[in-house]
């Protein structure tokens, strides 16, 4: 299975797990992590244990930021960068967490971050009223 981490500012991470629940019927696999408040150390320590947690059947992690360049950004990037299972994607919506959910069983961990890139890339458009 692959495992997901929202980590984003204030209650944002849990306000996507839990619509993405209520569309889905279920959250299996992803943990929320909220760095408000946070030092970079304790971000990174608690970051740290997640991607630490996850059984033996874990195919890899994709890390959901809120913002690229951002504190949850730069602590995810320096977490990631010595474990060739973690991935980080950035920009984080609710079509990158649905697409999460609905394809991580069936491509692999690289295909899934190019899938939920372009999903989340897809659902960002602007309605034109005339007048």
């Amino acid at each position: 299975m692959k495992y997901g981490i929202v980590i984003a500012h204030g209650p944002l991470g849990d306000a996507f797990l839990k619509a993405a629940k209520s569309i889905m019927g279920t959250d299996e696999g992803l943990f929320p992590l909220s760095v408000t408040d946070m030092s970079l150390q304790e971000i990174e320590s608690r970051l740290t244990s997640i991607v630490n947690e996850p059984c033996d059947d874990v195919e890899g992690i994709i890390v959901m930021a809120c913002l690229r360049g951002g504190s949850s950004w730069n602590v995810s990037a320096a977490v990631a960068k010595d474990r060739p299972h973690v991935r980080l994607v950035s920009g984080l919506n609710l079509a990158m967490l649905l697409t999460f959910l609905l394809k991580r069983d069936i491509l692999s961990l690289d295909e899934l971050v190019e899938e939920m890139k372009k999903e989340a890339a897809k659902g960002i458009t602007s309605l034109q009223l005339a007048g």
